[in-house]
């Protein structure tokens, strides 16, 4: 209704409802309220003992490992590769690079995993989450599509043993 131009239907409707004092209230925090909820409805029962400890401590001490985006583009006056980390403590490090050869998009993606990659080595992060958007590189890493492009063939068998990586596609 606060929109400045109504449409027919819209300036029906409010015309009829004009007569009534409506008062609207967002709700704001409908998930916390479905906990509270929940709780209300499913009391604990007095005789239940409740403790502090947690038998399982050691699963909430995982850390989830640094996380790497990575993409490459190519065109008539060059090419490039653009690398971002992101760390444990929320910290942001981009990277990019100017590729010296002409190339295809796809070959500039690959560059830009492998520049990411051998970043993360030096920076001693063996355990990533790998982010790209060429949904070919990354289902031909995943082995879902097969490699075809007898140029593409140098850059999939590219691989250290010591990387411990989690491809996704965005």
């Amino acid at each position: 209704m606060a929109k400045p131009v109504l449409s027919d239907r819209l300036a029906r409707w409010y015309l009829q409802f004009q007569q009534f004092e409506i008062i609207y209230v967002p709700a704001k925090a409908v998930k916390g309220q479905i906990l509270a909820d929940f709780l209300a409805d499913h009391p604990i029962p007095a005789e239940w003992e409740l403790t502090d400890e947690l038998p399982d401590e050691e699963v909430f001490m995982v850390e989830s490992p640094w996380s790497m985006y990575f993409d490459g583009a190519a065109h008539r006056d060059g090419a490039g590769a653009g690398v971002v980390f992101y760390t444990l403590e929320a910290d942001v490090l981009p990277y990019s690079f100017t590729l010296t050869r002409r190339c295809s998009n796809n070959v500039a993606e690959y560059q830009a995993l492998i520049l990411g990659l051998e970043t993360a080595v030096d920076m001693k992060q063996l355990h990533l989450r790998v982010y790209g958007d060429s949904k070919l590189v990354v289902n031909q890493l995943l082995g879902i599509y097969d490699v075809k492009k007898p140029e593409l063939i140098p850059y999939y068998k590219y691989q250290d043993n010591s990387w411990d990586i989690w491809i996704v596609s965005l």
